[in-house]
């Protein structure tokens, strides 16, 4: 062995280490300190035995130090969180298997009863789980080392259990993480990160480094790359959040991955009494979880978000905690509510504060009425070709998916470059409402108007097509229905009806004439592709208003309904459709007035009996006829 080969963090790593003996291996390690203790002792002499008992008795201290504090037992095996974020090979999830066999056997009960014990398929002992762990790490090669998720994996299993395992397997488990952990750190600067995810990147770049800096605190350099974890964790976190916390729409089909490993590293932080940030950062964390929270759906799991190993509400309420959010906080009630046990559990938390949040820079917005199992949820992103949204009405899952249109000017097919932006947000004690608008070729636009009022449970959806020149315009919006729908159709109006177990939906295409008619263009059905599809047609005319209503409310859905397009006047001369669009919805007793102004007026409009200098107006008539709104735009 030459003198000068050693492995430290920071510095680069003889290939050559990988072949060497363990006795040769440890007396290559630069340890931090000349002031020695027992596991540098024991590695400068090269006795594998003395060291392996010396490495024992510290990991059986750093595993009784991770199951103190509240949530310990939750996040002992967290690791296990990211299962599926690691790409298939049987490699992994051979040592999956493993780590798995391991918990079986670190939660066996010395108490067990003689029945338990009598178990048809017998448990690994821990020298076959270190007698396959070995095995498993003959795979191991430098031409194809670990992955970063196994070891995270060995890491993990090393602070818990490391200490059971045999002295020869512990040595040979403990050498080859830190090898991979200190090549890591030597060429992170050099890694490529343009085609993983959010969540590959903070594993890679942030918690590995973090929690090895840890591990392997005795070793030279440890520090310094256990606060280049820090530092990235900071940065990864920051880069993909506003400042109000919300994260990035780009990162939601895996947002529970990344929110996994960020998790992670708070509570390794707190096992080994560091912060892993500062109080800017601890707050944005909050304000991320609150969001979150907002967004998590009576359902069990987050819109748009897809739900992968760990289930949401496991992951929400243990990031709650690490967030430092009070205990009475209304997103901790509100978990908390949803895991009281029961089978339909019926609660409503009072807030002042709107369960609702928008970002313009994230590209989405959470438009929710209340802290309710029986609340209303409608999350819309946007950075993509087309908006995505998720409707959950009264705890059942409505809408979800990409809401899709077609548009066609005198035959030609019109499309759009897909770059949306937010015209308006608007979130009161009345309602949240979210307008987005995209350009389309040949000057049209196409704005989307998107409300969901705080007390009354209905939503409004609606698409606005504008161009300079007269023409004949043909339009389809398709809204994605949720998986489980049935569709009925009235027989003699275009109301639909979707209906699935607890929830019927009345969807009302005001902007069509209530009768069904052959010879009149337009419609509303459910489509092949599961998607409400709503079709209408706009002749000799520059402008094309497509608005839907969607009621769930319990006590309306056997009321009749009925609903008109009203005629709207500017100083005594009527407006033309492509000008201004004015409806009523009546169900019950229940009015619903929406008007749209399609083209700017020189004086206010009237529409049944309202003026309105307003672009847009959404409103109930109460018992007096006067109407009441729950939205107005400029």
């Amino acid at each position: 062995m030459e003198e000068n080969v050693s492995i430290e963090f920071g510095q680069s790593v003889p290939q050559q280490l990988f072949s060497l003996s363990d006795e040769e291996f440890l007396q290559t390690i630069q340890w931090k300190s000349k002031r020695a203790g027992e596991l540098c002792k024991a590695a400068q002499a090269g006795d594998v035995n003395r060291f392996s008992r010396a490495l024992c008795t510290h990991l059986k201290e750093v595993s009784k130090q991770k199951k103190q504090g509240k949530h310990a037992a939750e996040m002992l095996w967290a690791s296990l969180w990211s299962e599926e974020a690691e790409e298939g090979t049987s490699r992994s999830s051979d040592l999956i298997s493993l780590v798995k066999s391991g918990i079986e056997l670190s939660n066996k009960s010395s108490k067990a009863s003689k029945k338990e014990k009598r178990k048809k398929s017998p448990e690994l002992s821990w020298d076959e789980v270190s007698r396959l762990l070995v095995v498993w790490l003959d795979q191991v090669t430098i031409t194809d080392p670990l992955r970063p998720y196994e070891l995270l994996l060995l890491t993990e299993l090393l602070e818990n259990v490391g200490f059971r395992l045999a002295p020869s397997t512990l040595v040979r488990v403990w050498r080859h993480s830190l090898f991979a952990a200190a090549s890591l750190c030597f060429n992170l600067e050099e890694t490529d990160f343009s085609e993983i995810s959010e969540d590959q990147i903070i594993l890679v770049s942030a918690e590995l480094p973090w929690r090895s800096g840890f591990l392997y605190s005795e070793i030279s350099g440890a520090k310094n790359f256990r606060q280049l974890g820090q530092q990235n964790l900071r940065d990864c976190f920051f880069d993909r959040t506003d400042t109000d916390g919300t994260p990035h729409a780009d990162i939601l089909p895996r947002l529970d991955f990344w929110l996994a490993a960020l998790t992670r590293s708070l509570f390794i932080g707190r096992v080994w009494g560091k912060s892993v940030w500062d109080q800017e950062a601890q707050d944005r964390f909050q304000w991320l979880v609150e969001t979150l929270v907002s967004a998590y759906a009576c359902s069990g799991k987050m819109a748009l978000c897809s739900n992968h190993t760990v289930a949401h509400h496991d992951l929400l309420t243990l990031a709650t905690y690490f967030s430092d959010l009070g205990g009475r906080s209304v997103e901790r009630l509100y978990l908390k509510s949803l895991d009281s046990g029961k089978k339909n559990p019926r609660f409503f938390i009072q807030s002042d504060e709107r369960p609702s949040n928008q970002s313009d820079w994230s590209e989405w917005a959470v438009l929710r009425n209340y802290w309710s199992d029986a609340s209303n949820l409608l999350v819309v992103t946007w950075n993509g070709d087309l908006p995505v949204l998720s409707l959950s009405a009264m705890g059942k899952l409505l809408f979800e998916g990409c809401w899709d249109f077609s548009l066609t000017v005198d035959g030609k097919a019109i499309s759009g470059d897909g770059d949306w932006s937010t015209l308006c947000w608007n979130s009161d004690e009345d309602a949240d409402y979210l307008e987005l608008q995209m350009d389309l070729d040949s000057g049209y636009k196409l704005e989307r108007q998107i409300l969901l009022p705080r007390n009354q449970h209905f939503a409004f959806l609606s698409d606005i097509v504008t161009g300079t020149e007269t023409a004949n315009m043909e339009y389809r919006s398709m809204v994605p229905v949720a998986p489980g729908m049935t569709s009925s159709l009235n027989g003699e109006t275009h109301e639909l009806m979707l209906k699935t177990k607890g929830l019927s939906a009345r969807v009302f295409p005001i902007g069509l004439p209530q009768e069904r008619d052959f010879f009149q263009p337009g419609g509303l059905k459910l489509n092949d592709q599961s998607q409400l599809e709503l079709h209408q047609q706009a002749p000799e005319a520059n402008a094309l208003y497509a608005p839907l209503i969607i009621d769930w409310e319990p006590e309306l859905k056997r009321k009749a309904a009925d609903w008109a397009s009203l005629t709207v006047s500017e100083g005594g001369k009527i407006s033309g459709r492509d000008e201004a669009s004015g409806h009523r919805l009546r169900i019950g007793a229940h009015q619903l007035l929406v008007y749209r102004s399609l083209k700017k007026g020189e004086t206010s409009r009237a529409v049944l009996g309202h003026n309105t200098n307003y672009e847009s107006v959404i409103g109930r008539f109460d018992t007096n006829g006067d109407l009441s709104p729950l939205l107005f735009v400029e």
